[in-house]
């Protein structure tokens, strides 16, 4: 009983933070490690566990299901809107000075 909209913010949330992760990760030979991007890390493990949790709530009742859904899709909503900030934030902070 998967919903469209989860599925799509989720997997939306899962791209935008396993890229950002990814590139952190490849940023860090040019900037040098920045804590933000530990946070990064971790953060990328939301939407992955969401999606695998999903996959075990299918013999639950709809009550619990619609209530997983509901909330994983706006903690993976926010989750978008917090990985967009600190990439901004460790762009500004890490990258753009290393071009002046």
């Amino acid at each position: 009983m998967e919903t469209k909209t989860f599925s799509a913010v989720t997997s939306i949330s899962m791209i935008l933070t396993l890229a950002a992760a990814v590139l952190s990760i490849i940023g860090i030979a040019i900037t040098g490690l920045y804590p933000g991007i530990i946070v990064l890390l971790l953060v990328a493990l939301i939407p992955i566990a969401s999606k695998v949790y999903a996959k075990k709530i299918t013999d639950k009742s709809n009550d619990v299901q619609r209530n997983y859904y509901t909330t994983c899709t706006v903690i993976n909503f926010l989750l978008i809107l917090v990985v967009l900030w600190m990439s901004f934030v460790i762009l500004v902070d890490r990258v753009f000075p290393t071009f002046s």
